[in-house]
């Protein structure tokens, strides 16, 4: 890995366990296993660092969404049901990049909720993107019911995953999987043809 991608990694989990004022230059550089100063050639502040994570964070999420539908469904619907539990494993999943999103979504540093808020909504907006996209193709095979409007799925299928990640924080996977599977179950009975 280099020096960078470790920056960012290292970063990226101080900042979610210790927040934005607690995760220090000097800290990041240690589980880097750099000196400070040598940290300060590759960013020259803890805020241009923190936006690099966020940035980081909001691009691979986008990835993460395209690469769910690239899976062996060979229906709509296995393909949606299998792309919706990615999702449910990744949230459940718990880690650093997770962790972050969900504290610095809900919490910005004081001072960067603009920036924050902006970074996030736009991968968020690309993210449904992605899936309205996929909506679309289905009506138009017929698989999907056009009563119901790319937008309007894209808003119930990312509501039930919200819905979970906060199930995440006190229920065990097999729990969180039942709740899971219920969900789907009434979405895709509201959105198929």
């Amino acid at each position: 890995m280099h020096t960078k991608e470790k920056i960012l990694l290292e970063g990226m989990e101080l900042f979610a366990t210790l927040g934005y004022h607690g995760a220090s230059m000097t800290k990041i550089a240690d589980r880097v296993g750099l000196q400070k100063s040598s940290l300060y050639t590759h960013y020259n502040s803890k805020e241009a660092l923190f936006f690099d994570v966020t940035t980081k964070i909001a691009a691979d999420y986008v990835e993460f969404v395209k690469s769910t539908f690239e899976n062996n469904g060979q229906t709509t619907q296995e393909k949606l049901y299998f792309s919706f539990q990615a999702h449910v494993k990744d949230l459940a999943n718990h880690d650093s990049s997770i962790e972050f999103y969900n504290r610095f979504s809900s919490y910005p540093p004081k001072g960067f909720e603009d920036r924050v808020l902006k970074i996030l909504r736009e991968s968020e907006e690309q993210a449904r993107t992605v899936f309205k996209e996929e909506i679309t193709k289905a009506q138009a095979d017929g698989d999907i019911t056009e009563d119901v409007s790319p937008e309007e799925a894209a808003r119930a299928f990312y509501g039930l995953l919200d819905g979970l990640s906060y199930e995440t924080s006190y229920y065990d996977m097999d729990i969180i999987e039942s709740h899971g599977d219920s969900m789907w179950k009434v979405f895709w009975r509201g959105v198929k043809a």
